[in-house]
This record gives structure tokens, C-alpha cells and sequence, in this order.
């Protein structure tokens, strides 16, 4: 029981609760899962919202909640295997709560057509409901950061695009996440993207609304009570770790 109400106590006051995760790490996405059962025990007012599935393919995710398709279904439907290409095995515990106690999924990601039209384009000669304007731009801490990621890829040949993806990625996940909470105030938005996501997503967050409440568990956000981190965030039977190892998200590298 410690367990649980440490989660509920440091979460309570956060309108938004971001888990991220390396993708491949099935540790990362156990932690995830305590996080959501654990809240969820004391209060089942929560919303999922999901990096690994693409804004277009929303009804097939409230279908697959309501009963209507099955697993196999929803991977089809939502075209997940050409779209993400992640095992939905280290998802599948997660997808099966949220069905079982009929918790909302949210899918956050923009279309993957979208991105390569922005390639093609420029983000600034694109309109889509999905990045209302304005977007805002980068820090010049992102734009290191990213600098730092593209070192890892040799063939990029346009950095103002891998930029532009970059940026529409992220603010296309922080609008929708934004939009959901408007939609649902009353109710824990718990958001699972990818870790080098999570910083910028934040402050994405906070631009659209400045009174947002967010938690992120990063590696360089503070704790909630103050402490200095120790390797490990411990609230008893489950772990937030910060790991220095996460994947860059996977943005086409053919630029």
C-alpha cells in the first residue's frame, strides 16, 4: 500500500505526468505500466496518451477500448507495424489495462506523411490542423541537443528539415496532449513518449499554457519533493529511473 499512495501523493498535484522511455527498454515500459495501475487505484480519472500511435488512427483506438477490435485488429487497422515497427509486445500489458478498466488512449503522433511533406516543404510552407499556428521554435538547447543527435546520423543531408521534423513532432504530440487535457480537466493525463522527447514536450506544454502542472521523469528534472536524485527515484515498489541511454526518435533520416 506504500507503494501506491507514494505514487498517488507526488503525482496529485501534476495535470499532466510524462513516463518516458527508451524504446526497447522493457523496463522502461514495466515502469510505465506500475505507474498507470498504481494512480489508478486511487483515482480512475486517467487518460493514456501514446507516442506510438499516429492522430488519424484515433477511432480504432476507442474501438479497440470498447471491445470492438481485438489486439491483432488495432495493429492492423492503425497500420502500427509500418507507422512505429516497435515489438507491440512491450506495449501489450499497458493496451490490455487501459481495455480491461476502459481508460481512454489517446494517440499523440503526427502522420508520417505530414513529416515527409514537411522534408519536401519546409515546416514554415505547411498548414495542418495538426501543428496550429503559431509553432513555436526551438531553443538554442534543443537545437544542441539535436546537434548532438545528428551526430549519430551520418547521411543527413539537410539539417534544416531533420530541424523541422524534429520540432513538428514534438509540438504536434505537446498541442494534442494540450487539447486532450482542455477537453478533460478533471481528469490525469499520463503521457508515454519517447525520452528524448520529453524536455522539449514540456516546455511545448507550457507555452500553450503556462499553468499547466507537469511532471516529467528525465534525468534532469528535479524531483517533486527536492531531493537530489540518487541514481534511481524510489516510491517503493516500483522505479523511475534516468538513464543517459535513450534512443533519439526515429525521424526519417533521408534528408
Amino acid at each position: 500500500m506504500i507503494g501506491f499512495i507514494l505514487v498517488f501523493s507526488t503525482f496529485k498535484s501534476y495535470n499532466i505526468i510524462i513516463v518516458g522511455e527508451n524504446h526497447t527498454d522493457e523496463l522502461d515500459h514495466k515502469k510505465q505500466l506500475e505507474v498507470i495501475k498504481d494512480y489508478y487505484k486511487y483515482d480512475k480519472k486517467i487518460i493514456i496518451a501514446m507516442e506510438m500511435f499516429q492522430q488519424p488512427f484515433q477511432e480504432y483506438l476507442d474501438k479497440y477500448i470498447q471491445r470492438e477490435i481485438d489486439l491483432n485488429q488495432l495493429i492492423e487497422k492503425t497500420e502500427y507495424k509500418k507507422r512505429w515497427g516497435f515489438d507491440i509486445n512491450l506495449y501489450k500489458d499497458i493496451l490490455e489495462f487501459a481495455k480491461e478498466n476502459k481508460v481512454k488512449i489517446v494517440a499523440l503522433n503526427v502522420p508520417s506523411e505530414l513529416l515527409s511533406e514537411i522534408r519536401k516543404k519546409g515546416l514554415e510552407n505547411i498548414d495542418y490542423a495538426y501543428l496550429p499556428k503559431p509553432i513555436p521554435k526551438h531553443t538554442p538547447e534543443e537545437i544542441k541537443f539535436i546537434d548532438e543527435a545528428m551526430k549519430e546520423h551520418k547521411n543527413i543531408k539537410n539539417k534544416q528539415a531533420f530541424y523541422d521534423i524534429q520540432l513538428a513532432w514534438d509540438y504536434g504530440m505537446a498541442y494534442k496532449i494540450y487539447d486532450t487535457y482542455k477537453k478533460y480537466p478533471d481528469y490525469k493525463i499520463i503521457v508515454l513518449i519517447g525520452k528524448g522527447h520529453t524536455n522539449t514536450v514540456k516546455r511545448l506544454l507550457n507555452v500553450l499554457d503556462s499553468n499547466l502542472e507537469i511532471f516529467v521523469n528525465d534525468w534532469e528534472s528535479p524531483p517533486p519533493d527536492g531531493r537530489e536524485w540518487d541514481g534511481y527515484f524510489d516510491l517503493s515498489n516500483f522505479f523511475i529511473s534516468f538513464k543517459t541511454n535513450w534512443a533519439f526518435p526515429s525521424a526519417p533520416t533521408d534528408l
